[in-house]
């Protein structure tokens, strides 16, 4: 089984409110997220909430997912990698996302997907232009090196950069949302892009 794991649990201090529920393209941010990884057809979808969790996830009603709660996500995305970790049990491998990247669509999570099944590497990693950036995918045998983590998965794609596969993705996709100004950019650009994007 291959899951899919969407780290959604910061306290988005920088917004000022809990960012992943603005609305983006008539759904909130982290509902356009979700959606586009169930669009994939991934076995399995695991959402890590916790600032705000129950609002996040009416937010995430009726979509195939099922979710674990980060009781300590004032730690940092190290403790969501280890709630994450913990409810993988039955996961052969898991694709980790950043729930306030709404421009990453099922396409691009899809060729993620596609090159682990077909190479069967350790690691598939991201660069959109030279930034390194989520999505990454991880086999099983690193489980317990991302549940080491206090921060972001930076030192395992380091550790075992001989044994992942690198994917060049568009450096425009390459846009959160952290502050009130990233959030209108987002909109405009948005309302520019062809639905479903």
């Amino acid at each position: 089984m291959v899951s899919a794991v969407v780290l959604a649990a910061g306290a988005s201090t920088r917004m000022g409110d809990q960012k992943l529920l603005l609305p983006l393209g008539g759904e909130p941010m982290v509902r356009r997220t979700v959606r586009q990884l169930c669009d994939t057809g991934i076995d399995d979808v695991l959402v890590v909430v916790g600032h705000a969790h129950q609002r996040v996830l009416e937010a995430l009603d009726g979509l195939s997912i099922r979710h674990a709660i980060n009781e300590k996500y004032q730690e940092g995305m190290g403790s969501s990698f280890r709630t994450a970790i913990e409810h993988l049990g039955a996961s052969d491998a898991a694709l980790f996302a950043l729930a306030d990247q709404p421009f990453v669509t099922a396409n691009e999570y899809r060729l993620v997907l596609d090159a682990f099944r077909r190479h069967a590497p350790a690691i598939v990693s991201v660069r959109y232009g030279d930034v390194t950036a989520p999505p990454h995918m991880f086999g099983k045998e690193l489980f317990p090196e991302l549940a080491q983590l206090q921060h972001g998965a930076r030192p395992v794609l380091e550790r075992h950069s001989d044994r992942r596969i690198v994917l060049q993705f568009p450096a425009e996709l390459l846009q959160d949302v952290d502050t009130p100004e990233d959030y209108e950019a987002a909109r405009t650009r948005l309302s520019t892009v062809s639905p479903g994007r």
